[in-house]
Parts: structure tokens; C-alpha cells; sequence
């Protein structure tokens, strides 16, 4: 199965790096796109993705990116169905909860809420995105890892569209939002392409 995962990864990544339709990205920039903390470092300022972490026993898992931290997250907030599917209803209660006009970060999770729905649509190509890099590392986990993809994606997502006020700047942010911006209109390209084939 990994490996079906792999080649599919592969054939994506090889996909997207031939059929740029933006300013060439290499394909090591796009793996900056597995760095979660370095997106929420741009978008929330490594603040607002600790939000989630209220009221749950997940506090040992704050500096920790890997699948355990949302397994543990997605399962205090009852996020996931029994085929690892997301509960719109909660995950939208949720973010309203913490992100909300009372405490002034409703534009983040209203980007947020958008950044699920991209994630939707987009299906298994974001995964096998993963699925490749992950592939590639030697790290393995004891936890699921569906939780953690299907964040991670949201995370790209919300970083593509972070509102300015949550934004960090600087030329290091800028620069990761530009390679956001390159590989997620290359995927994008793919998916409509895919479609045509259909």
C-alpha cells in the first residue's frame, strides 16, 4: 500500500515540478510545505495553532508536529468519524469556539474553515503528497497519522490565505508563502488536468 502511495507521490511531485505554471520552484523548495511549524511560525505566529490544545491533555505534544500530537487533538475534539472522516459539525464548532469575534480571531477561523474545505476537495492529492515525503523519512510513529494529514493540509492552506494581521512578514515568511503559493497553484494545475482526462 505504501508503495502505491509512493508512486503516486512520485508521479504528483514529478507532475508538479514539469508543469509549473507559476515561477519555477525546485522540487526541495516545495518540501518546505512539510514544515508545520514553520507555517504556523508565519501564519498564527507559533500562537494562534495552540488554541486547540484548551482544556486537553495533549499539553505534552505543544512543540511536537508529529501524528501523536493530532491524533491525541482530533480525538479530544471528536473530530474524526469512525472512517476517518471529519465531523464538519464539530470541527466547525470548534473553530468558532476558539477562533471567534470575541476574541478578535474570526478571520483566522474563517480562513481555517476555508482551508478544511480546499483540503475536501482536494481528496488523496495532498496525501500522497505527504505520503511521499513521509516515505522518505525514517521516522515512524506509533500513532495514526490521519489526523496529522489532513491537518497539515489545512495548515498549507491556511497559510496560502493567512489574514494579514496574523501574518508574520519578514523575508523569511514572505519567501515561504511564495513557495506556498507555487506548489499549491501546481496542484491545483494537476487536479484540473486530471479532471479533463476524466
Amino acid at each position: 500500500m505504501l508503495n502505491v502511495f509512493y508512486l503516486n507521490g512520485l508521479l504528483w511531485l514529478l507532475l508538479m515540478v514539469l508543469g509549473a505554471r507559476t515561477e519555477m520552484v525546485d522540487l526541495q523548495d516545495c518540501s518546505q510545505l512539510m514544515d508545520t511549524q514553520k507555517l504556523v511560525y508565519c501564519c498564527g505566529q507559533s500562537f494562534l495553532d495552540k488554541f486547540i490544545f484548551a482544556g486537553s491533555n495533549c499539553t505534552s505534544y505543544w512543540d511536537d508536529f508529529g501524528p501523536c500530537r493530532y491524533d491525541c487533538l482530533y480525538k479530544y475534539w471528536n473530530l474524526l468519524d469512525e472512517n476517518n472522516q471529519i465531523k464538519k459539525p464539530e470541527l466547525y464548532t470548534m473553530i468558532t469556539e476558539l477562533y471567534s469575534p470575541l476574541n478578535g480571531y474570526n478571520n483566522y477561523g474563517t480562513a481555517l474553515k476555508k482551508a478544511f474545505g480546499i483540503c475536501e476537495t482536494l481528496g488523496s492529492k495532498h496525501t500522497e503528497f505527504v505520503m511521499f515525503y513521509s516515505s522518505l523519512s525514517s521516522n515512524v510513529s506509533k500513532c495514526p497519522t490521519h489526523a496529522m494529514l489532513l491537518d497539515h493540509c489545512a495548515t498549507v492552506y491556511l497559510t496560502l490565505k493567512c489574514p494579514k494581521e496574523n501574518f508574520r512578514g519578514g523575508v523569511e515568511c514572505s519567501k515561504l508563502l511564495r513557495v506556498v503559493d507555487a506548489c499549491t497553484a501546481k496542484m491545483t494545475d494537476l487536479e484540473t488536468s486530471a479532471k479533463n482526462v476524466d
